[in-house]
């Protein structure tokens, strides 16, 4: 979608009573979170917390979500409407469902996320002697409950009990310096991303990642570029076979790092200007023959598993060493320049 104006996020509301949630993840497809009582020395600082996470979004430019686009730092934000996040693929259909561990059991296949914080009122209280149990801590949230009874969340990415690490000592200082016996938490003044009934702003592309990977959501695009490589590819008057998009789009929904290299390689192709000549020239380079990604009409074809060499042959991450003349791949690539001195 091309975002207008924040719907859901800019109608939020602060009033009330702030709660305090923390997740964790359980099992590889859902998330466990539960909500602390919190003080109401606290409620100040929570709704200065997320009055200027909200007034960081007003200020700011909201831009479709592309899982490998940076975002100018203090100006934009990812902004997506909850049904455009996918949803948790199916269950492989081999074994019995017998075999499943129960917090793999989703029937309707939500973002183990969204899933976790829909309703803080149903969530159980985490007691003080169970908080060093829950481990790890994989965000905290400050949530607010909305005059339709829907809850706004204020999402940190972090485990705000990782400070506390073996051998500190924490102290306080009053008339004289103490030590404090047993620290609980430490909240800062940063959130990640803002959650409500049917949106979500994204400070951070990573940290949306990281919460949304039972979902795959670096993954949704894959399939536009794809189609937008077999463009440029047609454009080229070489073309690339069905049967070898088709496997494009698999490896590339397997792999995360296919993905991201699948989304460069738009660019790299408008740059090298990709030819039959030109390939055939690279590929005899590497000794590798070219039959192995064409077919008979000089179009682009593989099949899934030869993924890997064509992304790796368009993106020059084939060598040969200096010295001994062994071919060698580059796991990563980056620009080299030169540092003699003159």
């Amino acid at each position: 979608m091309t975002p207008d104006e924040p719907r859901a996020v800019g109608d939020i509301t602060l009033d009330g009573t702030p709660y305090l949630v923390l997740g964790r993840r359980k099992g590889r497809r859902d998330m466990e979170a539960r909500r602390v009582v919190i003080h109401e020395d606290l409620h100040e600082p929570l709704w200065e917390l997320s009055l200027h996470a909200l007034e960081r979004v007003r200020a700011g430019n909201a831009r479709s979500y592309e899982p490998n686009a940076e975002l100018e730092l203090g100006e934009e934000y990812f902004l997506l409407d909850l049904d455009e996040i996918p949803e948790q693929p199916e269950k492989p259909s081999r074994g019995k469902k017998a075999d499943l561990t129960p917090e793999d059991d989703n029937q309707d296949r939500t973002a183990a996320l969204i899933r976790a914080l829909r309703d803080v009122g149903v969530l159980d209280i985490l007691d003080p002697h169970e908080l060093p149990e829950f481990t790890p801590t994989l965000f905290y949230s400050v949530a607010w409950q909305q005059a339709d009874d829907t809850w706004v969340h204020f999402i940190r990415k972090t485990n705000p009990r990782q400070v506390f690490k073996p051998g500190l000592k924490w102290l306080g200082y009053g008339d004289t310096l103490k030590r404090i016996a047993d620290p609980a938490m430490v909240i800062d003044d940063l959130i990640d991303m803002i959650l409500t009934a049917d949106q979500l702003a994204a400070f951070s592309g990573q940290h949306l990642k990281t919460l949304f990977t039972d979902v795959h959501i670096v993954l949704q695009d894959v399939p536009k570029y794809v189609d937008t490589v077999a463009k440029i590819l047609d454009e080229e008057s070489i073309g690339i076979t069905e049967d070898a998009k088709t496997a494009l789009l698999a490896a590339s929904k397997k792999r995360v790092s296919f993905a991201a290299r699948l989304y460069r390689l738009q660019e790299r192709l408008a740059e090298i200007r990709l030819d039959l000549n030109r390939l055939g020239k690279v590929m005899d380079l590497h000794t590798i023959d070219i039959g192995s990604l064409l077919d008979g009409e000089g179009k682009i074809h593989f099949q899934e598993d030869q993924a890997g060499l064509f992304l790796d042959v368009l993106d020059g991450r084939l060598f040969k060493d200096d010295w001994t003349g062994e071919p060698r791949r580059a796991d990563r690539y980056s620009r080299w320049q030169s540092t003699s001195s003159s």
